[in-house]
């Protein structure tokens, strides 16, 4: 599934759905996965950074409109002195986490049932 076009609300359904079956991975086969993503971003940088100063100058026009907050827009900016390199090597911190397992999953479980009663 393409999120290209998707709405925040199907962004965030999507990300869940992924949360679940990414908890379900072996610990190699998710640091695999963590390094696919981290070598797709870093390949992509120059493309993403020029999306991300689009989304960045709509974002600022919906602060101006008192839409977003100016906290929230200064959040957006992947340009910021340090924070594209932190974003990728948080990407890899993550793969010297403890592998979360079963926590995750139940987690997971526990907050959708307490949002369906």
């Amino acid at each position: 599934m393409s999120l290209t076009n998707a709405s925040p609300s199907d962004a965030a359904k999507a990300a869940s759905i992924s949360a679940l079956t990414l908890a379900r991975l072996s610990v190699h086969a998710r640091n695999d996965a963590l390094t696919v993503i981290h070598d797709a971003l870093a390949n992509a940088r120059d493309e993403i950074l020029e999306a991300n100063s689009k989304d960045l100058e709509l974002a600022s026009k919906a602060a101006s409109d008192g839409e977003l907050s100016l906290s929230l827009v200064k959040r957006l900016d992947l340009r910021k002195k340090g924070k594209w390199e932190d974003m990728l090597q948080g990407i890899l911190d993550v793969r010297e986490l403890d592998d979360p397992g079963m926590h995750v999953i139940l987690a997971i479980v526990i907050i959708r049932s307490s949002k369906s009663t």
